[in-house]
């Protein structure tokens, strides 16, 4: 297929944000012609779905759909499923999160719950944690060089020694000073719990306070919020279901999607890109006279196809992923949580999800699924030294330590794979080498390419930013 009579916007990334850019495009433009392609023989990227021979199917770990409070982005969910077909989650429901930590699971908050500490201890990290406070009146007005300056102005520097760093270096391997500051927030650790209830009410009214600690009954967090974003997932199981819907909503609007495709090659004319070659492993599929390029897979892989030298650019890995993913005959101990962390030493899993607590679908006839992300780097695992039956014994034995399986948990149904992509690494080195890159690529001054996605900008990491990003980055076609 050819497009020769008008030229095209050409849509890098068949995920969620090529997939949901391609749809708002095709409104805001309805003559234009959009073709979406990923090198992926699936849609949907991380927000896709694994389903086994037996029949059952796993998202990849946690994954609902948190709105971006932008009418735009939003309204457009309802189109692809109308509202009848979603689980909606409001306010304290809209992400029912835990944490194990110091060997208990807290099922009232996934943030660091320092109160069961002996008297003494609490006592000298509540005096350190004031006496930090009283140098930091206006955080909003200070900038931090990395993740570890950011939590000592947080929490002052014993809090931060006692409980950051040692988690942060088992989890991404390196020193914290070498994080970037995002990896905090990334990972729920930008707030303690250190008050119970009745005094954080009087305390959360002070801003200083409210930004470092966190309310420690999150289904009884009074209603102070700023906005009314709410978690959709679809009431059939499966994320794919959504993805699949998406699909078809862009293919009735004559959007062409091209899977298991890339680029071979690029033509440039007077500060544009002016056409695209598109390939597969079955040859040529087209050749596309390009007006606009959303790119959505970021800096590295524009630069890549451009043919920019990037070869002296740093980048360090994220952590391996293996997913995990287990049916029992009934559901796990773990009340009403969607999902828990862990933060504990001597631990591989970094977080367990529990999705009939937010699809009923989930649940089937044989049993109850969940998912338990490992990260084999927690503990010194080489990813490639063990097999599934050893992961998925590790995952179990986990499970029973953290009290949410016992002798009457049956299990049905076991698998385990290594995640398509690794966590982003989110250290300083990289955050450095994407703004790197993303000047060479931009050097070349072409007018019509717009990169978004992960990373693409300073902490631009979550779904709704990202989709706002890249919507307003449409409005400039």
């Amino acid at each position: 297929m050819n497009y020769q009579e008008n030229k095209t916007t050409l849509i890098a990334g068949a995920g969620l944000t090529g997939l949901m850019s391609a749809l708002k495009l095709s409104k805001l433009k309805p003559k234009q012609k959009i073709v979406v392609f990923d090198k992926s023989s699936g849609l949907g990227g991380k927000y896709s779905s694994l389903t086994y021979n037996e029949g059952f199917t796993f998202d990849n770990g946690m994954h609902v759909i948190y709105e971006s409070c932008n009418q735009e982005v939003d309204d457009l969910y309802r189109e692809i499923i109308p509202e009848e077909g979603w689980n909606i989650y409001k306010k304290n429901e809209k992400d029912i999160a835990g944490l194990y930590f110091r060997g208990r699971l807290q099922n009232y908050s996934h943030y660091m719950d320092l109160r069961h500490l002996p008297t003494g201890e609490l006592n000298f990290f509540l005096g350190s944690f004031f006496a930090n406070l009283s140098k930091f009146l206006r955080p909003d007005t200070l900038s931090d060089k990395n993740c570890a300056d950011f939590l000592r102005r947080q929490f002052g520097r014993e809090i931060y020694s006692n409980f950051h760093f040692s988690l942060l270096k088992r989890m991404y391997g390196v020193d914290p000073e070498e994080l970037h500051t995002f990896a905090a927030k990334i990972t729920a650790l930008e707030r303690i719990i250190l008050f119970d209830p009745n005094l954080m009410l009087e305390l959360m009214k002070s801003s200083a306070i409210a930004s470092r600690l966190a309310y420690p009954d999150q289904l009884n967090l009074p209603d102070i919020r700023l906005n009314d974003q709410k978690a959709l997932y679809p009431k059939k199981f499966g994320m794919i279901y959504f993805v699949e819907k998406l699909k078809e909503t862009l293919l009735e609007r004559g959007v062409q999607i091209h899977t298991e495709s890339s680029i071979s090659e690029i033509k440039t004319e007077k500060s544009s890109i002016t056409q695209v070659t598109l390939s597969s492993n079955k040859g040529i599929l087209n050749r596309i006279p390009v007006e606009n390029v959303l790119w959505t897979i970021g800096w590295p892989s524009i630069a890549n196809e451009l043919k920019i030298q990037v070869s002296d650019v740093e980048f360090q890995k994220g952590p391996d992923i293996i997913y995990v993913n287990l049916i029992f005959n009934s559901p796990i101990n773990a009340d009403r949580l969607y999902y828990f962390y862990c933060y504990d030493e001597g631990f591989a899993t970094f977080r367990v999800t529990n999705y009939s607590n937010y699809c009923s679908d989930a649940y089937s006839k044989k049993g109850f699924p969940i998912c338990v992300e490992i990260w084999p780097g927690k503990i010194g695992l080489n990813i490639n030294k063990l097999n599934e039956e050893s992961y998925v014994k590790l995952a179990i034995n986990e499970l029973k330590k953290f009290g949410v399986i016992d002798s009457d948990h049956k299990l049905i149904f076991a698998k385990a794979q290594a995640g398509t992509e690794r966590f982003p690494m989110p250290s300083l080195i990289n955050v450095n080498s994407m703004e790197e890159i993303k000047n060479r690529v931009l050097s070349l001054n072409l007018k019509n390419i717009h990169v978004t996605g992960v990373m693409s900008e300073n902490n631009l990491f979550f779904l709704p930013d990202i989709l706002n990003h890249s919507f307003s980055k449409l409005k400039e076609f």
